[in-house]
């Protein structure tokens, strides 16, 4: 095989489309093996690479795919809401206008 190599390296939360594109002379599934296992020691936070055999028509090929399970999980996200809508603990909340005239005329 006279083509070349992509090499799509993928953090947690991305896509293979949106992960950093090396380009190396890797042919076999072996070499690529040998490859991942050196990149993933080297870095821990790398959650998938991908080998793609460029073709020199243009074509291409899976090579080899890797998904590392000890990455670290993408964080969720938050809004700043979710803190307001969170009761605190332990200390009472001050009852709203409308609520202190309701509790009013809900008196028996």
């Amino acid at each position: 095989m006279a083509g070349a190599t992509e090499i799509y390296i993928c953090y947690p939360g991305q896509a293979i489309r949106d992960g950093k594109v090396e380009y190396s002379g890797i042919e076999t599934r072996i070499e690529a093996e040998t490859d991942a296992a050196r990149r993933v020691r080297d870095d821990p936070t790398i959650a998938k690479i991908t080998y793609y055999a460029i073709k020199e028509d243009g074509g291409f090929r899976s090579l080899y795919s890797f998904e590392n399970p000890n990455a670290a999980k993408v964080p969720e996200r938050r809004s700043a809401l979710d803190d307001l809508n969170a009761p605190s603990e332990g200390v009472p909340r001050k009852k709203s206008l409308f609520q202190r005239i309701r509790a009013i005329f809900e008196q028996d």
